[in-house]
């Protein structure tokens, strides 16, 4: 346990760093995008291939998937039912919402989460796999529809899906695994010196984003962003603690599927609020609070399955 602790600390710490350095004006306020930018087209992809293709399929495409599956749609459809039935919230509320309390960030802090706490990168992957391949596409999707109107293509939405770096790194890398064909030497050691960069490089990108944040909860939209975040912090590792026992998960791998599910809110939902110009506030407040909060939650769901002997 101390180790794990001292680690989400060192997550922390890195956090802090990139905070600091925007704070101080050592970085400029283009600095968190030019790094992100840098993770997401390049650092986070080369990550997650060579993760999946030194990993059996099995380990990342069976009960893990399920559980990022049965979480994600049950946080979500929870959370839709409250806000509407209970909150009187619109639909652009309703869906900003339901995608603010159910979209895991996988591909960002799910990487050193997996691999400074839970031993692995893969333990992302099947969080990104059906987020990626599935629920993000359908958010963009109802935003679209409730939001400006916009009546999205079944070739806009497999473009979105296909061209998506995450997505290609992620089918290369099965590719690899499944086939048990190696990439030349030249490949792999290109795409470890780069993806090795995403950890930190993540992490201080989103400690100089947090520089100036400022929101309100005193609205009906303040209202259902508290609930988005407690949803995401509380529902979904619950459910997603459920569905693992239910698949028959145990011991380290149970514990894995219910610190994914616990994970931040991702950019996207903040990326589809803007877009479609609904839920804005919503998504903003839940990605701030969830992704500050997520670290003590994350130390909290292991120090309680080592308490109880798993």
């Amino acid at each position: 346990m101390v180790v794990i602790a001292e680690n989400v600390a060192a997550l922390a710490l890195v956090i802090a760093i990139g905070w600091l350095l925007r704070k101080t004006g050592a970085i400029g306020p283009a600095a968190g995008p030019v790094l992100s930018g840098v993770v997401y087209w390049a650092a986070a992809p080369a990550l997650l291939f060579y993760s999946i293709a030194e990993t059996p399929v099995r380990e990342v495409i069976g009960r893990p998937l399920a559980v990022a599956a049965i979480s994600g749609l049950l946080t979500a459809i929870l959370f839709a039912l409250v806000a509407r039935l209970f909150m009187k919230a619109d639909a652009g509320q309703v869906v900003l919402g339901s995608m603010s309390a159910s979209l895991n960030n996988a591909a960002y802090i799910g990487i050193p989460i997996g691999i400074y706490v839970l031993g692995h990168a893969s333990y992302g992957v099947p969080v990104m796999i059906f987020q990626l391949g599935f629920l993000t596409p359908l958010f963009y999707v109802l935003s679209d529809l409730v939001g400006h109107h916009v009546r999205p293509t079944l070739a806009g939405v497999l473009k979105t899906i296909f061209t998506n770096p995450m997505v290609i790194a992620a089918m290369l890398g099965f590719l690899v695994s499944a086939t048990g064909v190696h990439p030349p030497s030249l490949i792999d050691t290109t795409a470890h010196l780069v993806g090795e960069a995403a950890p930190g490089t993540v992490l201080i990108a989103l400690g100089a984003s947090l520089v100036g944040q400022t929101f309100s909860l005193h609205s009906l939209d303040g209202r259902l962003a508290e609930m988005a975040c407690g949803f995401k912090l509380i529902v979904q590792p619950l459910v997603g603690l459920g569905a693992g026992i239910a698949l028959g998960l145990s011991g380290h791998a149970l514990m894995a599927v219910t610190i994914m599910a616990g994970l931040p809110t991702a950019q996207n939902a903040f990326i589809a609020a803007t877009r479609a110009k609904i839920g804005e506030r919503i998504a903003e407040a839940t990605v701030v609070i969830t992704t500050v909060a997520s670290l003590p939650l994350t130390v909290l769901i292991a120090s309680l399955f080592l308490h109880l002997g798993y």
